[in-house]
C-alpha cells in the first residue's frame, strides 16, 4: 500500500481518527523502560528485531497478546472502530468472513525499525521510528485464517536509543539468536515466559491509539470457491484517517485472485514497477524471450530490495508474492536468482527457510501463518537485514 503521511504526523498524544486522546506516556510502572544506552548489550540479530510467535495450542493462551489488548496509553492495540473501517471495502461492503475476526485477533509478529520508509534506502537519522504489529484471526484450535492485519505506531526519534537498548536488553535472553529469520527461538524455547512478558512489556509501550498512525489488512474471502485476496488500508494524515490508495492508481482496495500455480492476477491491473506483471502472470511470463522474462525476474528482485524500493513504491501485491514466483519462474527457465541484477546483499542471512513462502503455491502472506504453515517472504528478511545493519551503523554495541 501507498503511504501518505509523514513522520512529522505521528506519535506524541495526537489523536487518532475514532480513538481517544491519551498521554502516550502513560503506562504501568513494570513498563516503565529498562534502559537508556543504546549500546549496551550484544548486537542484535534476525529474530531479535523481527519476532515471529509461535502459533498458541489454543486460541485461548496467547502467546503474547491479543488485538483488544491494551497498550500503556489504556487504549486497545487495534481500535474497533479502525478496524471497522478497514474491514469494508471500496463500495462499504464488509469483506467475507470478518465478522467476527475483531475477537479472534492474536499478536503474530513485532517489527521494529528506524523509520517508516518513505524513500528507498537508509533512514534519514532525524525521522521518527516505527513499532510494526502483525495480527491473525486464530481458529480455536490456534491455526491462523488467512488473514493478515499490520498496525503501525510511531516511536518518536528522541525515543529510538531507549528502544533500541530494550531490544539489547531482550536479546541477552534470548538462545540461539543468530541465524535465518523464523519463529523466535526465544518463544519457542521449553521456558519463555520472561521473554514473553518484556516483549508485552515493549508493546505495550510503543503501542496504543496515540501512536497508531497506519492500519492495513489483507484477507483472502473465505467463502470464495476461488482463491481471492483483498488488500487495503487507512492511513493517519492531518490528524484524521483517510483510505490509501493503491499505488500505480486511485483505488483504495486491490482485489489478488490465483490464475495457476504461482500466477496472480490483479484488479486494478497495476504494472508498477515496469515488469510486474510480467512476472507475476504465468500466460505473460511464458509467451516472452528470454530477455524479458530475466527483465521482469529482475524487477522482483527489486521489489525485494529495501534500497531501491519501498511499499509507497511498488503495488501491494509485489511484496507479497515476489518469493514464490521469483523462485517458481526461476527454476521453471533454469535461471540462477543470484545473478539477476539489483539484488538485495548482506552479510546476514538472507534465506527464506524459516517459512514456506517460496514453496507454498497459494499464499500471499509476507509474515504471519495460513492454517499452521510458517509464511516470510524475501522483502522482510531484507528489511530485517537492513535494519540491524542501519542499528550497528547509529547505535553501535559496545
Amino acid at each position: 500500500m501507498t503511504s501518505t503521511g509523514g513522520a512529522s504526523g505521528a506519535g506524541g498524544a495526537s489523536g487518532a481518527g475514532g480513538g481517544i486522546l491519551v498521554d502516550a506516556g502513560a503506562g504501568d510502572a513494570k513498563d516503565a523502560p529498562v534502559a537508556s544506552d543504546a549500546s549496551a548489550g550484544p548486537p542484535l540479530a534476525m529474530n531479535d528485531v523481527t519476532i515471529l510467535a509461535p502459533l498458541p495450542s489454543s486460541s485461548a493462551t496467547p502467546v503474547l497478546l491479543r488485538g483488544t489488548d491494551l497498550a500503556g496509553d489504556g487504549t486497545p492495540l487495534v481500535p474497533r472502530a479502525l478496524f471497522d473501517r478497514v474491514v469494508v471495502d471500496g463500495s462499504g461492503q464488509l469483506l467475507p468472513t470478518l465478522e467476527t475476526a475483531y475477537e479472534r485477533l492474536h499478536l503474530i509478529a513485532v517489527r521494529f525499525d528506524l523509520c517508516d520508509r518513505h524513500l528507498p534506502g537508509p533512514c534519514p537519522s532525524e525521522e521518527d521510528g516505527r513499532l510494526r504489529l502483525v495480527f491473525q484471526p486464530l481458529a480455536t484450535n490456534g491455526w491462523a485464517d488467512d488473514m493478515g492485519f499490520h498496525a503501525f505506531y510511531s516511536i518518536r526519534n528522541d525515543e529510538l536509543a531507549g528502544a533500541v537498548a530494550e531490544l539489547r536488553e531482550l536479546a541477552r535472553g534470548a538462545p540461539f539468536p543468530w541465524g535465518p529469520l523464523g519463529a523466535s527461538p526465544a518463544l519457542t524455547a521449553a521456558d519463555h515466559t520472561l521473554y514473553a512478558e518484556k516483549v508485552r512489556a515493549f508493546v505495550r509501550r510503543y503501542g496504543g491509539t496515540a501512536r497508531l498512525v497506519r492500519l492495513t489488512i489483507n484477507a483472502q474471502d473465505l467463502k470464495s470457491a476461488a482463491f481471492r485476496w483483498m488488500l487495503r488500508g487507512v492511513e493517519k494524515k492531518d490528524g484524521a484517517f483517510i483510505d490509501m490508495p493503491i499505488v500505480g492508481g486511485s483505488a483504495v482496495t486491490e482485489t489478488v485472485f490465483t490464475s495457476g500455480s504461482a500466477s496472480f492476477d490483479v484488479q486494478p491491473m497495476t504494472d508498477t514497477p515496469p515488469g510486474l506483471l510480467g512476472a507475476i502472470v504465468s500466460g505473460r511470463f511464458n509467451a516472452a524471450d528470454i530477455d524479458t522474462q530475466r527483465a521482469s525476474l529482475a524487477a522482483l528482485t527489486a521489489v525485494d530490495n529495501p534500497l531501491t524500493h519501498t511499499p509507497e513504491t511498488v503495488a501491494c501485491v509485489a511484496c507479497h508474492v515476489s518469493t514464490l514466483v521469483l523462485q517458481t519462474r526461476a527454476d521453471s527457465r533454469a535461471i540462477d536468482p543470484y545473478t539477476l541484477p539489483g539484488r538485495y546483499t548482506s552479510a546476514f542471512d538472507l534465506s527464506t527457510g524459516g517459512g514456506e513462502s517460496g514453496k507454498t503455491q497459494i499464499a500471499i502472506r509476507a509474515l504471519g501463518y495460513r492454517g499452521n504453515v510458517t509464511l516470510i517472504s524475501q522483502r522482510v528478511v531484507n528489511e530485517t537485514a537492513q535494519v540491524l545493519t542501519e542499528i550497528e551503523a547509529r547505535f553501535p554495541a559496545r
